[in-house]
């Protein structure tokens, strides 16, 4: 901390307190090299706590986008000498960014301390990603309708939803929302019971642990049950059995069981059946553990795991258990089961899951009403899915035999929004950072501006994105809005010379390469994974070793692997490869890419099946996901590199046979 500086002068805007004449607000101009470097010496100074080095070169740096980060790191380094009003004027003239989230936090903490409720409404973002300022202001709306019209009925019960939808512990700002609420009684026992189960649910052990205090003397005993079952089920499991019935006891049982189930489904199939002697479980109870059971049979191409969910009422059947019923039953063409079970499932939207996500089961409801007999409601359902520039999208025209129309569509004219957004000060600190090499810090910049931003905002920023040369940020950008549609930004040109001469090298199509390598690394060269597959092909150290063997190219290490042409020349070999292994079969050979091409047989059906029918019966979720994906982009970037063609998905979509 800096002992020169005195606290009169930090209750003044800080441009002022350094010396400063130029207003707080004065605009960037260009930067020169002569700037960037000389931020680059200062601030280095500032992250060492070198305060007295680096003012003296303030002056010089007002004008300088990067310039609120010196100011940053002096109000972070004096904090106690910091007063209100200076966090107050910083925090104003940098809203919604990575700093001003920062001083938000200190400088909200303050105003609780001092019970300054109407100021802190008045001064924090109505919208933030903080939850510890989200917890500030309701404490603050709680206090501020209490004192001005006694009733603060509305923000409390605000609070005790956004209290009962945490599935993580809260942070210590939140201490006094939840005080608010205690006092108040408006948190039950069973509120506390449900809060402890949401949290176990997700895997938030300590959290749960530390509301046990909140349960009556006799409930206490239960939560360390629970944790006990969670680590161990089968074992903890029989001390379960031996205490006395009660509601929240079948609770954790249920939930023991089916994590018994997820370890070794053969495990928990004899605990159930004890468990059902000894307990009178209720329908719904009954319908998790069976629907969790049938879900790790279907996930096994077991026909019983179909009779078992069948067997369930579908008001009891979970959102798993309706679609692991529809996989099985298209996957052996039983068309009246998939149509129950997906009918079940529009009858309960209990999930966002996407795996539950709307052109998935309406794709497989129009198969269904089809071989029922039902095609003018099946066509319906296709036509309204046809335009859509996904797996099932397309496939869906491909049925009604229509064109791709969404991609024949020219981009928007998005030039209006992305002058505006040049002239950004956060934009302009994101370009900074960049030309300064600092990536990590301007993806920081990035992100943060994008959640003050709306759908048009993220997609013209995607595109400024795009336009600097980093294609990885822009389709990034873009998923943030889920529109899978955006077409021109989700899918560049890039590497296409290499792609072209791999293709040709290996008798491959080059769009499935650029589909692969856009699903794979969203063409990032330099992407390294957390199983350690490297590059834009994303190749794990061994495959590559062992396919560069066979073609002598040394592979010495991990940056001869990440050499974009090395990667790619790996990858299309390794894709030829699999490809003449699932005898020219591109979704198996895709998912072999993915999961390695031993897990393939494992899969195979009894009988030949459609290839889209194979995809959704794919008991991996990244698996099922990364074929469908990689298969959509490869339709995409076939009409990119051969526009005008009417080429379509279902062509190059074999049947699968038995092993």
């Amino acid at each position: 901390m800096n002992k020169a500086i005195n606290r009169p002068l930090l209750s003044l805007p800080l441009c002022l307190v350094l010396g400063i004449t130029l207003s707080c607000n004065a605009q960037a101009n260009t930067p020169s090299p002569e700037q960037r470097e000389l931020f680059r010496s200062t601030y280095a100074l500032m992250k060492r706590g070198k305060t007295d080095e680096a003012r003296p070169h303030f002056g010089a740096l007002t004008g300088y986008p990067l310039y609120p980060w010196l100011e940053y790191e002096f109000l972070t380094r004096n904090n106690q000498e910091t007063t209100d009003l200076t966090l107050l004027d910083f925090t104003a003239r940098n809203p919604g960014s990575v700093m001003g989230d920062s001083l938000y936090e200190r400088l909200a903490s303050r105003m609780v301390v001092k019970q300054e409720w109407d100021r802190i409404l008045a001064t924090l973002p109505d919208h933030t990603p903080l939850t510890s300022l989200q917890c500030i202001r309701l404490e603050a709306a709680i206090n501020r309708d209490k004192t001005e019209s006694g009733d603060a009925g509305t923000a409390l019960q605000q609070a005790k939803q956004f209290w009962s939808e945490a599935d993580a512990a809260l942070p210590a700002e939140c201490d006094g929302m939840l005080a608010l609420l205690e006092q108040n009684r408006l948190l039950t026992q069973e509120d506390y019971w449900q809060h402890i189960g949401l949290l176990m649910r997700n895997n938030q052990v300590t959290a749960a642990r530390n509301l046990t205090g909140k349960l009556p003397a006799a409930d206490q005993p239960l939560v360390d049950l629970w944790t006990s079952v969670r680590s161990d089920p089968r074992r903890n499991l029989e001390k379960a059995f031996k205490q006395t019935e009660s509601a929240r006891l079948r609770e954790i049982i249920v939930y023991g069981i089916q994590r018994a189930a997820d370890k070794k489904l053969d495990t928990a199939l004899p605990l159930w059946d004890k468990a059902r002697k000894t307990f009178s479980f209720t329908p719904a109870e009954k319908g998790q553990v069976e629907s969790n059971f049938g879900m790790w049979e279907a996930w096994r191409h077991d026909d019983r795991g179909l009779r078992r969910l069948e067997a369930i009422e579908s008001q009891y059947r979970t959102t798993d258990g309706n679609i692991w019923m529809a996989r099985l039953a298209l996957r052996s063409s039983k068309w009246q089961s998939v149509l129950d079970a997906i009918t079940a499932l529009e009858n309960n939207p209990d999930t966002d899951d996407e795996e539950a996500g709307r052109d998935i089961w309406q794709y497989w409801k129009a198969r269904a009403l089809t071989a029922l007999g039902r095609s003018e409601e099946a066509g319906k359902t296709y036509e309204a899915l046809a335009r859509d520039t996904t797996f099932y999208g397309f496939l869906a025209a491909d049925r009604l035999g229509q064109d791709y129309a969404r991609l024949k569509e020219p981009p928007p004219d998005r030039s209006q929004r992305i002058a505006g957004l040049k002239k950004l000060a956060a934009i302009q600190r994101w370009q900074e950072w960049i030309a300064l090499g600092e990536h990590d810090m301007a993806r920081k910049e990035w992100f943060r501006l994008l959640h003050e931003m709306d759908k048009e905002g993220m997609l013209a920023a995607a595109e400024l994105a795009g336009s600097t040369g980093d294609a990885n940020l822009a389709i990034w950008t873009v998923s943030r809005t889920r529109d899978w549609n955006v077409v021109d930004l989700r899918f560049p040109m890039l590497y296409t010379d290499l792609i072209m001469e791999q293709s040709r090298a290996q008798g491959i199509r080059p769009e499935w390469i650029l589909g692969i390598m856009r699903r794979e690394s969203a063409f990032n060269a330099d992407a390294e994974s957390s199983a350690k597959a490297l590059g834009l092909m994303q190749l794990m150290p061994a495959t590559a070793r062992h396919v560069g063997k066979r073609l002598g190219i040394p592979v010495a290490g991990r940056e001869d692997i990440l050499k974009p042409e090395t990667n790619v020349q790996l990858g299309s070999a390794y894709l030829s490869q699999m490809l003449n292994r699932f005898g020219g079969n591109y979704a198996q050979a895709t998912a072999a890419y993915n999961a390695g091409p031993g897990r393939i047989p494992q899969w195979a059906p009894d009988k030949t099946i459609d290839a889209d029918q194979w995809v959704e019966s794919i008991p991996y979720r990244e698996t099922r996901r990364y074929v469908r994906a990689v298969m959509a982009y490869t339709t995409i970037y076939e009409h990119k590199l051969q526009p005008g063609t009417d080429n379509k998905l279902s062509s190059h979509l074999k049947p699968v046979h038995p092993e």
